[in-house]
């Protein structure tokens, strides 16, 4: 393996956040010249191209990305590493960068952390509670230390590792009346749905099971990315929505939440965790 000095790899974290080379040299304390010299070094002693020059501002290209997740990886163990050697820890407490699904945030994340907690340690966690496409891509880009998201097939092959959490699904539910049957009848036409964005991983789940069964003639009155907020809606009782179930077994306990028993309208969903190392 060829020779790469660490300062190159810091030359290349800085260039991914900062996307330009004029900036992210002046971050670096080089002239610009220099600063590229370094940069191609780096791409020459590995062998490929880290970033898309073509695009403005930069983009790291698919190996780039891999690199990216791993050097930071390495980086910071090294760090970890020294400082133990020196009898302190240079970065203080270790910190787990987190981006997770809203839906799982609320929910799987705290048993997660606790799970953590056990094993002795002390970390800070720095979580993100953003859309799926935007968690998985933080996970390509390296910008998180693992995410908690549903199961994406591109994710499902190396370099990544996927530890499957638990499997569930998405129920259709509305209000109760007084007597605590449904206010609504998902087989009545024009009935009013409550749906996630057509763009979200639910959105497309929902979507693509309901064109399947076919017979649901009901019409969107709302629309949201986030199943928490669908979830106040319905049970204000404005309507039919498909929610997860574990973010609604006390509503379904104490009947606030009526299920529409009709297996064929339930939705199988999976969550994964996926470490970058």
């Amino acid at each position: 393996m060829k020779n790469i000095e660490t300062k190159w790899l810091y030359d290349f974290l800085t260039l991914e956040a900062c996307r330009h080379f004029s900036q992210a040299a002046k971050e670096r304390n080089l002239s610009q010249p220099a600063f590229s010299r370094r940069i191609k070094a780096l791409e020459a002693a590995i062998g490929v191209a880290l970033f898309d020059r073509t695009t403005t501002p930069l983009q790291l290209t698919e190996e780039g990305r891999l690199f990216h997740s791993q050097t930071r990886s390495l980086l910071q163990q090294l760090e970890c590493n020294l400082g133990e050697l020196n009898g302190q820890n240079l970065l203080g407490v270790p910190n787990i960068k987190i981006a997770a699904a809203h839906s799982l945030s609320l929910s799987v994340l705290p048993k997660l952390v606790n799970s953590l907690t056990a094993y002795g340690g002390e970390f800070i966690y720095h979580v993100e509670a953003i859309d799926v496409v935007q968690a998985v891509n933080t996970l390509r880009e390296g910008k998180s230390d693992f995410i908690i998201s549903f199961r994406d097939e591109d994710l499902m092959q190396s370099p990544f590792c996927c530890l499957k959490l638990f499997e569930s699904e998405l129920y259709p539910v509305c209000a109760a009346d007084a007597q605590g049957q449904p206010v609504f009848d998902i087989t009545q036409p024009q009935v009013p749905l409550l749906n996630y964005t057509a763009t979200s991983y639910m959105g497309r789940l929902v979507n693509r099971h309901l064109a399947e069964v076919g017979g649901i003639t009901g019409r969107t009155i709302f629309i949201s990315s986030m199943s928490e907020l669908l979830k106040n809606m319905a049970l204000n009782g404005y309507g039919i929505a498909w929610l997860p179930i574990w973010s609604i077994i006390d509503e379904l306990q104490t009947k606030r939440l009526i299920c529409l028993d009709s297996a064929k309208l339930t939705v199988p969903i999976q969550a994964v965790m996926l470490p970058t190392y």
